[in-house]
């Protein structure tokens, strides 16, 4: 795949990662910048999900209820109503 307005980066691999950036290429016929943009979209992904995953425990109703001290979700009373 040919990016428009692509940025060249340089970047050092150990050598397992690089063996195999090229055996996946031989194996596909995929470029090395396609291969690492994958990563980079699979860590981005991975990165969104786990802070959707964060908002939506902070957004918790139930959460919510122990934070303000309302744990069993009844309004506060003073009793008058079992005399």
């Amino acid at each position: 795949m040919t990016y428009r307005n692509a940025q060249r980066i340089t970047a050092s691999l150990p050598p397992n990662l690089a063996t195999f950036i090229d055996e996946y290429q031989k194996q596909t016929g995929t470029s090395k910048s396609e291969i690492i943009a994958l990563g980079l979209r699979a860590l981005q992904e991975k990165l969104l999900a786990e802070q959707y995953a964060a908002l939506a425990a902070e957004n918790d109703p139930e959460r919510a209820l122990f934070l303000e001290g309302n744990v069993d979700g009844l309004e506060p009373s003073d009793g008058s109503e079992w005399l």
